[in-house]
């Protein structure tokens, strides 16, 4: 497995306020189950919606780069932007191949997806995006992304640890890239830009998570296809990601709401 991004831990941090009931024992060690194994119903299911909630993620993400690439402002910023949505779309294209290995074909996924407010309200805080909002989505959402992942690495379903594993090493670098960018924006015209585009994107970035604890949470966990609570991973990317803000020069925004929903 690739080197783990700072800040970030597999072991749950239950000082830190993870909501698992002590009794959850995991039952399917990690890549223990194919795609040609026997799977009860409830595995079957919670996998078709998770690795579409996935692949709905990566298309997002290929889609918003793919429409910025002719738009970035140098040619630098573009073989970064048209490296991110060839990444993306890779990614995309690995989510939906398990989906049709397990029967679900991409035009079907979409009925495995969850409905749930905060996709459909994050697309609308973040409808019209400016340079800056792709650079700040790249730094934090794919930092996000990482600890999301990181999980998958240690799936028990073996051929989505195994893609997880190829994910993590190329999302390793895309945040430092995003960085990169950023600070130049900030060395051009000072920070008043990039603090207000870090301010929508923090919240974003913290709701993607989802709630602290869901009824699936113990689920997940114990079917061994998550590790930790939304909260856990939440906290690891807050201890990676605040450093690397005021690193930039930056100040981690102060939060309306000390709690899930962030907004």
């Amino acid at each position: 497995m690739p080197a783990a991004l700072p800040g970030s831990s597999i072991t749950p941090s239950i000082p830190g306020g993870s909501v698992l009931a002590p009794s959850v024992v995991r039952e399917y060690p990690p890549r223990s189950i194919e795609a040609s194994s026997e799977m009860p119903p409830v595995y079957r299911r919670t996998l078709l919606k998770l690795l579409a909630d996935q692949a709905r993620a990566e298309l997002l993400g290929s889609n918003t780069y793919s429409s910025w690439v002719r738009r970035a402002p140098g040619p630098t910023e573009r073989m970064y932007l048209a490296e991110l949505a060839m990444e993306e779309t890779e990614h995309w294209y690995k989510a939906v191949t398990l989906l049709q290995e397990l029967g679900v074909s991409p035009s079907d996924a979409r009925n495995y997806e969850s409905n749930h407010w905060f996709y459909f309200l994050s697309r609308l805080l973040t409808l019209r995006k400016k340079w800056v909002d792709v650079l700040m989505m790249s730094f934090l959402i794919e930092r996000g992304g990482y600890f999301l992942v990181e999980d998958f690495a240690q799936s028990s379903y073996a051929p989505w640890a195994r893609m997880a594993e190829e994910i993590l090493e190329d999302e390793e670098g895309h945040p430092n890239l995003g960085a990169n960018c950023i600070l130049a924006i900030i060395r051009k015209e000072g920070s008043a830009r990039a603090q207000r585009a870090l301010r929508k994107w923090w919240c974003v970035a913290l709701n993607m998570f989802g709630p602290p604890t869901t009824a699936n949470a113990n689920t997940y966990i114990r079917l061994g296809l998550k590790i930790r609570t939304n909260e856990d991973r939440r906290q690891a990317f807050r201890r990676c990601c605040e450093p690397q803000i005021r690193e930039l020069g930056l100040q981690v925004p102060a939060l309306r709401r000390q709690r899930y929903p962030f907004f």
